[in-house]
């Protein structure tokens, strides 16, 4: 299937996610009036259902074993959601009705402010900040980099804490709400439409990073987690639209302290290694500064104790976004401009004449010496097995598209059912020559040596 096609299967699998999402929150919304828990408090509530395309995209990737494509859209909508929620709520609020304006709507307007309940901050902002440092803490150190299944269950037990928290404040005297058959059968439809949108939103994401020859962890940034959001755009939309404006800016941080929480489970169960410590944290950076930019606008947006967003501030939050990919494409991925960085300085080191593409030999050489064959000989004894073999397909060479039933024999050139490291060399080079003109040129040296960084740790 073309790349267009499955661009199509992306589009049509994230929506009947959001869909079977939309259908799983309306019971939660229910039940947070039934049960008298505040706006804000009800956000964390039904952010569970809201986060539940990105927890069935995590639980797809990790069974899959495209892990990677879960974490870059874990850690990607965290980045871009939250601007955008809040841009979009703030043009809702500019053009609602006379029947859905609160009676301070007018006076705000000419203050151009969005007004937030302030609870959103301690209820929601606050313990999210908190789940992200847990996140770092867990992760980025590296005596234990990395999701392990030790960090997923501690994640959980964080969200736990932090949804009972956000439950507890506030709570009211409960509402009457009428049930009906439909909003269940709804329900249990959305959950069926949750599940089979997440498994395409996967498949069809690596399929189109593998005809980009893109990594799995950058497609999960850059394809799967801005698709992941934009039926959420039109959702705030909606609810602020229809007066709802603290429901719809604040659904959006209970909708992502879940994903942060819940959706890393299935990704720490399988393990999941850091395998570019600079993107890892700078993802995580800009999550973290996210957050913190909207805890602070909503406690100091406001005059005479109002909370919440002024316009400039509402242009500050938006314009992380455009800086997020800027600081991505040219200083840590280095897609524009060419390449540059050590996999580059590397493809100098070993284009000894000069002719920028490396013969095979020049490739074996550079292969040995930065350490690929030791990295993926996890038993040491010099050859790989058809197991160490896949295991090293999976972690270093994710952005191939690889069939790991087929191929292994055309690594396996002998037919021994083993892996010498010179037939490694010659896989590797025909995995590396995307365009299958027997040299490797730059940008597919850096290509392979981003992808296969874990591999430095093992020279």
């Amino acid at each position: 299937m073309s790349v267009w096609i499955w661009a199509l299967v992306l589009v049509a699998a994230v929506w009947a996610a959001h869909w079977g999402a939309e259908h799983l929150a309306k019971p939660l919304k229910k039940l947070r009036k039934q049960w008298g828990f505040s706006v804000a408090a009800g956000g964390a509530l039904v952010g569970v259902a809201s986060a539940s395309p990105e927890i069935g995209i995590n639980v797809a990737s990790a069974v899959t074993g495209v892990a990677d494509i879960g974490l870059g859209a874990m850690f990607g909508s965290n980045v871009i959601a939250i601007p955008f929620m809040v841009v979009t709520a703030y043009i809702a609020t500019r053009h609602l009705k006379k029947e859905n304006a609160g009676k301070d709507h007018e006076q705000h307007e000419k203050e151009h402010l969005l007004k937030v309940d302030p609870t959103a901050v301690t209820v929601q902002a606050l313990p999210y900040l908190v789940i992200l440092a847990v996140v770092a803490i867990l992760t980025v150190p590296a005596q234990w980099r990395g999701l392990q299944p030790i960090d997923g269950w501690i994640m959980l037990g964080v969200y736990l804490v932090y949804l009972a928290q956000a439950l507890l404040r506030g709570r009211e005297e409960g509402e009457k709400v009428e049930w009906k058959k439909k909003e269940i059968y709804l329900a249990v439809a959305g959950l069926a439409a949750l599940g089979l949108g997440a498994f395409f939103t996967v498949k069809a994401t690596e399929n189109i990073v593998a005809a980009l020859g893109l990594s799995k962890v950058v497609g999960g940034l850059f394809i799967t987690a801005p698709m992941a959001a934009l039926p959420e755009i039109f959702a705030t939309w909606s609810v602020v639209k229809s007066g709802q404006i603290t429901s719809g800016v604040t659904s959006v941080i209970g909708d992502h302290a879940a994903t942060m929480a819940v959706a890393f489970l299935p990704l720490a169960l399988v393990t999941v290694p850091v395998k570019d410590l600079t993107l890892y944290v700078t993802v995580l950076s800009f999550v973290a500064l996210v957050g913190i930019l909207y805890a602070a606008f909503i406690h100091w947006g406001g005059k005479n104790g109002q909370h919440g967003f002024n316009r400039w501030q509402v242009y500050t939050l938006g314009a992380v976004v455009p800086v997020y990919v800027g600081v991505m494409l040219f200083g840590v991925l280095q897609v524009i401009g060419g390449p540059s960085g050590e996999g580059a300085n590397f493809f100098k080191v070993f284009n000894e004449d000069k002719n920028n593409y490396l013969e095979d030999g020049e490739f074996y050489r550079a292969v040995g010496d930065i350490g690929y064959f030791k990295a993926w000989d996890q038993e040491g004894d010099a050859s790989l097995s058809e197991d160490e073999w896949r295991a090293g397909i999976s972690e270093y060479l994710g952005g191939y598209k690889i069939d790991q039933i087929e191929e292994f024999g055309e690594w396996d050139l002998n037919g021994d059912s083993q892996i010498s490291e010179d037939e490694f060399r010659e896989g590797l080079f025909e995995a590396a020559d995307q365009d299958r003109n027997n040299q490797i040129s730059e940008s597919e040296f850096v290509n392979l040596y981003r992808e296969g960084s874990g591999s430095q740790k093992n020279k």
